[in-house]
C-alpha cells in the first residue's frame, strides 16, 4: 500500500523525530513537510497520515489548510501528534475532515512532546525529555500495526 506521512514539526521537532524514525524503518514511506512543500500529490497514495504537534488544541493550522486543499477522497487515514499534555479532543478537527472527504480513519498514536509553546515558555516548558525512546517506539509499532 503506497504511504505518505503529511506533517508540521516546527518548535522543537518532536514529531519530526517520530516521522523520521518510522520511515527509517519502513523506507517505502513518503514524507511531506507543510513547511517544504512537494510536488507529491496525496491522490497517488492510498494511505495518509497526519501529523503534527498541537498547538492551542489543535494540529498545526499550515498542516490543517494543506489538507483541506489537498485530502482526496476515500483514503485510508490515521493521524500522529506530539503534545505537552495528553487529551483526547485533540484529533476531533482531523476526524471531522476525514468523514467529510468520506475517508477510512484507521486510528491515531499520541504522545508527550517537549512543549514551551504560549505560556508554557514561561515556566521553562513541559513534557521535558519527550518524546523519549518507548514513545518513539509506539508510533514504530503503531504505523506496522496499520498492516
Amino acid at each position: 500500500m503506497k504511504t505518505v506521512i503529511v506533517f508540521y514539526s516546527k518548535h522543537h521537532r518532536n514529531t519530526q523525530l517520530l516521522v523520521d524514525a518510522i520511515k527509517k524503518r519502513e523506507p517505502e514511506v513518503e514524507l511531506i513537510n507543510v513547511m517544504e512543500i512537494s510536488p507529491l500529490y496525496l491522490s497517488d497514495f492510498d494511505r495518509i497520515g497526519i501529523a503534527s504537534g498541537i498547538y492551542y488544541s489543535k494540529f498545526a493550522k499550515p498542516l490543517m489548510q494543506y489538507l483541506n486543499a489537498h485530502l482526496p477522497e476515500h483514503r485510508k487515514v490515521f493521524s500522529i501528534y506530539t503534545c505537552g499534555t495528553m487529551n483526547e479532543k485533540y484529533t476531533k478537527e482531523i476526524k471531522a475532515l476525514v468523514r467529510e472527504r468520506s475517508c477510512e480513519y484507521l486510528g491515531e498514536y499520541g504522545c508527550l512532546g517537549f512543549d514551551t509553546f504560549g505560556p508554557f515558555k514561561l515556566i521553562g516548558g513541559i513534557s521535558k525529555g519527550h518524546p523519549n525512546a518507548g514513545e518513539i517506539q509506539g508510533a514504530i509499532d503503531f504505523y506496522k500495526s496499520l498492516g
